[in-house]
């Protein structure tokens, strides 16, 4: 099973570069009150930095979900077909004439973060991830923030107040509350099935 142990070190190390990243980033930003004014490559920084949040949001949600496919073809958990098409995101039709057919169907990542986690809470053990919480609201709302300057309609689209980042780094929090969370559940259930 030395491949699993190559996938967590591939996910710490990851988890290592995104997080220097934002951290570089986050000495960058300048002031947040309304009062303090923003340079240029303050204003630059800003973006980069909420980008720089959310790559590694992702990419962590995007290992958990290759670790729980990894799992499940090595046979260490059970996933039912249809839970293992979701993690895939992949959807499949039978034709009339028994002919099965696939396509990708990528999912936004609140979606894919409620069904990696769900899922899991289901094979490896109990998580307490909160979705009624302000953490889980603020992370939804530093994703419209993310996505508003990834896709700008306007000028002011592409402005990141100090409370933008605030969100931002309330959501982000929230984020990292769960990813301990599956790193404990994980790490519980590596010890007791010697994977």
């Amino acid at each position: 099973m030395s491949d699993l142990y190559d996938r967590l070190e591939e996910i710490q190390r990851m988890v290592r570069v995104l997080t220097r990243d934002a951290d570089t980033l986050r000495g960058q930003l300048g002031g947040r009150s309304i009062q303090d004014d923003v340079t240029d490559q303050q204003a630059g920084a800003r973006r980069a930095y909420v980008r720089a949040v959310f790559a590694l949001v992702e990419a962590v949600v995007e290992q958990h979900k290759r670790l729980l496919l990894d799992l499940a073809a090595r046979q260490v958990i059970v996933l039912d077909p249809q839970t293992r098409a979701a993690l895939a995101e992949q959807t499949y039709t039978v034709a009339d004439n028994g002919i099965i057919s696939g396509r990708d169907q990528y999912l936004q990542l609140r979606r894919k973060l409620r069904l990696v986690y769900r899922v899991a809470s289901e094979v490896l053990g109990r998580m307490a991830v909160p979705y009624d919480d302000h953490g889980w609201q603020r992370f939804g709302e530093a994703i419209a923030i993310r996505d508003r300057i990834t896709h700008p309609k306007t000028y002011a689209d592409c402005d990141i107040a100090g409370d933008d980042l605030d969100t931002v780094d309330g959501g982000h929090n929230w984020f990292r509350a769960v990813n301990n969370e599956f790193i404990r559940v994980a790490r519980e259930h590596r010890q007791g099935r010697g994977w």
